[in-house]
């Protein structure tokens, strides 16, 4: 469905599934921002691969799983193997910290969750989407739920069917990113 979203868009679409267990761990050692920047020194895995594969995208979406309110383990271990891609720096945006960007672009993001079983998880998921993509700081980002719940939270959307995620997906990448 996203691959037909995204052809129907005008866009082409690469599909990438990490497997949590084929990904190596962060060691959290930040050689990727001091001794290799903008390169993991793991290079045993698909990470760094993806990563740059990621970088020379408009746009990157992630579907996932909503598990305890956060990304599936494949996708969460990808994103913690994503640190290249950032700088090591701080600055201050409307009050907030965020890191530097280590590159002039930064894909789209685009996170589609599904299977919250409340709707509180559906919120957690929403809001830990939004957090990790604005210290990507790619030009915009977007959040949608799959899930049966229609009832809407507080700063979120309502949950929607597959079909209309999968319009909001074509809407997003006609009227932002291929624009």
């Amino acid at each position: 469905m996203v691959r037909s979203a995204v052809t129907e868009a005008g866009g082409e679409a690469k599909i990438v599934r990490p497997r949590g267990e084929e990904i190596n761990p962060c060691l959290g050692c930040f050689d990727c921002w001091v001794k290799t920047p903008g390169i993991c020194i793991q290079t045993r895995d698909c990470a760094n691969n993806i990563a740059a594969m990621q970088m020379n995208s408009d746009a990157v979406i992630y579907i996932s799983k909503i598990t305890w309110g956060s990304y599936s383990y494949d996708i969460k271990s990808f994103l913690d193997r994503c640190i290249p891609n950032i700088m090591p720096f701080f600055y201050v945006v409307n009050g907030e910290m965020r890191h530097k960007m280590r590159y002039k672009k930064f894909p789209y993001i685009i996170s589609i969750g599904y299977g919250a079983k409340t709707e509180r998880e559906k919120t957690t998921f929403e809001n830990l989407a939004k957090r990790n993509a604005l210290n990507l700081m790619p030009p915009k980002y977007f959040v949608f739920s799959i899930d049966s719940s229609s009832n809407s939270s507080n700063n979120s959307a309502p949950a929607q069917s597959a079909a209309a995620v999968m319009e909001s997906l074509k809407n997003v990448l006609v009227n932002e990113v291929n624009k």
